[in-house]
């Protein structure tokens, strides 16, 4: 059987604690990241807070405020396993249970346990085959712009977008959305053919939802034009989204960005 890894920061943790038993680290080793082979430990000085491993060349200190970007390695069924996975709460192994279901398509640290519980419940409901409700659909995408998880974003709004077209629901915050991850995910394109599908729709929509759709493709389109390829009339179709907005909202901030773009990408077509 393979050895055991533990997260470092929580051997930091139950090292701290009143009822550990540094003793039950004897067999175990250390995987600092830097060394070629975890570093077996010797002791474990408590009263100086460092921990004294074998290393090539003698001993090695390793203070437990280093241990955050360790590994405790031990072998399979250790004592110290369990010993030191106890310091995790019921509701800290709820939370790595959601990081482990997510996978490595959400590779990065969340920005806070609540942005977590959001996208594990928006992919569960993804994976079930279900269009949540539209409450529940806008707090899940402010917890994914709030992690940048642009792509990630686009593909559940599009999910959204096909379960939404199937039953014939409203889509309308659904097109924003999803315009709106694509272009934030350098898909300018996709974007602007998001947001045509759903005018061409006739789809009902709050006025505050057609300004917000029409500014992103009014972004979308300068996007387009400021890459390699872009040409003048994505700036006139540019204007015309922007237009459509204005109309609804002139003093949004969004709007009035989009127009300081479109004056300056104007400029240098001349």
């Amino acid at each position: 059987m393979s050895d055991a890894e533990i997260d470092g920061r929580l051997l930091q943790r139950w090292l701290k604690t009143d009822t550990a038993e540094p003793a039950l680290l004897d067999g175990c080793a250390i995987d600092d990241g830097h060394c070629e082979e975890p570093l077996p430990i010797l002791e474990v000085d408590v009263a100086r807070q460092v921990l004294i491993c074998a290393g090539d060349k003698g001993r090695v200190r390793i203070p437990f405020g280093r241990l955050a970007d360790s590994l405790l390695v031990a072998p399979a069924g250790h004592s110290a396993i369990a010993a030191v996975k106890a310091c995790v709460s019921p509701q800290e192994q709820a939370h790595q249970r959601m990081k482990a279901e997510l996978g490595d398509e959400y590779p990065r640290p969340f920005a806070s346990v609540a942005d977590l519980e959001a996208v594990h419940a928006a992919e569960s409901a993804r994976s079930a085959g279900m269009l949540p409700e539209r409450a529940l659909r806008g707090p899940w995408v402010r917890a994914l712009k709030r992690n940048e998880l642009h792509r990630q974003g686009a593909q559940l709004a599009q999910s959204w977008r096909e379960l939404a077209n199937s039953c014939g629901a409203p889509w309308s915050d659904i097109a924003l959305h999803l315009a709106w991850f694509q272009r934030a995910g350098g898909h300018p394109n996709r974007a602007i053919e998001t947001a045509r599908d759903f005018w061409r729709s006739k789809a009902p929509a709050s006025q505050t939802e057609i300004a917000m759709l029409a500014t992103v493709e009014a972004a979308a389109w300068i996007d387009r034009f400021e890459r390699k390829g872009g040409a003048p009339p994505d700036l006139v179709e540019a204007r015309r989204a922007a237009a459509k907005a204005y109309a609804i909202s002139p003093t949004d901030p969004e709007i009035q960005l989009v127009y300081q773009r479109l004056k300056a990408a104007e400029a240098r077509a001349l």
